[in-house]
C-alpha cells in the first residue's frame, strides 16, 4: 500500500468519524427535545412506558436511519463531500472523476448498508482494495480522491 493511498484511507476513517459524530450529535438532541415535550406533565402506568419505550425505540432507530440517507445522499449529490470529507480534505466521484448524481449517491448510501451489516466488513474492505474502494464504492461504481 503506498504513502498516499494509506493516507485516503486514513482520511475516509475519521471523515466517517466526524460525520457519525456529528449525525449522533444532532439526532440526539432532536429527541432529548421530542422526548420532553412527549412526556412533560403526563404520567404512565408501567406497561403503557414499556410500549412507549418499544415506540420510542423504533422511531429513533428509523429516523436516524433517515436522518443518515438523507445528509449522505444530500451531500455526496451536491459537492460530493460531506462535512467530515470536507474536513479531511477528500472527495467522492464517479470512476471517470464527475460529480455523483443524486441516484448514484443514494445507491452509494445504500451500499453502507451492505457494507456495514456483515460486520462492517465492507468498509474494511477498502484497506486490502487495490484501488481503496469499499463496498459501496464498488456497487456505486464510485472512488474516493483527494481534493
Amino acid at each position: 500500500m503506498t504513502q498516499h493511498s494509506q493516507s485516503i484511507l486514513g482520511a475516509r476513517v475519521m471523515a466517517l468519524a466526524i460525520d457519525f459524530i456529528l449525525l449522533v450529535t444532532i439526532h440526539l438532541l432532536l429527541f432529548i427535545l421530542l422526548a420532553e415535550k412527549l412526556i412533560q406533565g403526563t404520567h404512565f402506568d408501567a406497561p403503557a412506558l414499556f410500549t412507549l419505550l418499544i415506540l420510542f425505540l423504533l422511531l429513533f432507530s428509523v429516523s436516524f436511519l433517515f436522518l443518515q440517507m438523507t445528509y449522505f445522499t444530500f451531500f455526496h449529490a451536491w459537492s460530493g463531500q460531506t462535512i467530515g470529507k470536507m474536513v479531511m480534505g477528500i472527495r467522492v466521484v464517479t470512476n471517470d472523476n464527475r460529480l455523483i448524481s443524486p441516484s448514484v449517491a443514494f445507491l452509494r448510501w445504500s451500499g453502507y448498508i451492505l457494507s456495514f451489516v456483515p460486520l462492517a466488513i465492507g468498509f474494511l474492505w477498502a484497506a486490502v482494495d487495490k484501488d481503496q474502494c469499499a463496498w459501496h464504492d464498488r456497487l456505486a461504481q464510485t472512488r474516493v480522491i483527494s481534493t
